[in-house]
């Protein structure tokens, strides 16, 4: 059970993920995790990003972070959900955009990286950058 900061509020645009991430303290294993909270789209085909950690994990793929929780984050109020594809085909509505619905997608992660700004030298940002292609494509 991770603790959270408080958040912090932002301007979002109206469209898209919505991703927050922020450190968070793993009371369980006493070590700083980073907690990921987004919209996913909820389409049948289209897996949770939490689900792809799982699935990576066994295969061994290198540079991948390890997922220690993840779930969907269902509301009991129907309100509380993504309510936008409701109305797509509305006449005030702009024509030909996909819609899709969205649920709400937390999860946690056993490493906290750094801000981009942070790095010690540049060989460590091209290092970053080289261990996540890697995760991504071999």
């Amino acid at each position: 059970m991770p603790i959270i900061p408080q958040p912090v509020a932002r301007g979002y645009p109206l469209v898209g993920r919505w991703t927050r991430m922020c450190p968070a303290f793993d009371i369980l294993n006493e070590m700083v995790v980073m907690f990921k909270d987004s919209w996913r789209v909820s389409i049948k085909d289209v897996l949770p990003e939490g689900e792809t950690y799982r699935l990576l994990k066994p295969k061994k793929v290198r540079n991948v972070a390890t997922c220690i929780t993840f779930h969907d984050v269902i509301h009991p109020v129907p309100q509380q959900n993504t309510q936008t594809v409701k109305f797509r085909n509305a006449k005030w509505a702009c024509p030909n955009q996909a819609v899709t619905p969205h649920t709400l997608h937390r999860l946690v992660l056993d490493i906290m990286g750094e801000k981009l700004t942070d790095f010690e030298s540049s060989r460590q940002l091209v290092q970053s950058v080289h261990d996540a292609l890697v995760g991504m494509y071999f």
